[in-house]
């Protein structure tokens, strides 16, 4: 899977414009046939309406959509969450073994606060 980030409808339309006549030069058609070819505007436009984009790049500046392809080799895009930053991003996974009490007050405490319990850790440790 392939994300792709867009801030404007112009963007999306010039992307496609490009892999559309990417796609019919290399399945060999004439460039008189590609310069003509405008299916491409469609598609942009399906893919806008479809993620809702412009509600989307009002409330958040963007939008990512996700692309991959189908059991059919075909590809497919649609909106996704948009990406993580770098420093966000959690890499490192912890398996801990509680007693009963220890157990009992992470639970206690992820609740009081109102997140989960890995939040809680995290937490917590950076109190420390």
């Amino acid at each position: 899977m392939k994300q792709l980030t867009f801030s404007s409808y112009e963007e999306l339309e010039e992307f496609l414009k490009h892999k559309f006549r990417e796609k019919a030069a290399y399945a060999g058609l004439p460039e008189k046939d590609i310069r003509q070819m405008t299916g491409y505007k469609d598609r942009a436009q399906q893919l806008w309406e479809e993620n809702n984009c412009a509600e989307v790049i009002e409330r958040e500046g963007e939008v990512t959509l996700d692309v991959w392809l189908d059991v059919d080799g075909k590809r497919h895009i649609k909106r996704g969450r948009p990406r993580k930053k770098t420093e966000d991003k959690l890499t490192r996974s912890l398996h801990v073994r509680l007693d009963e009490e220890s157990f009992n007050k992470l639970e206690r405490y992820a609740e009081d606060h109102g997140m989960d319990r890995s939040t809680a850790v995290r937490t917590i440790l950076k109190k420390m």
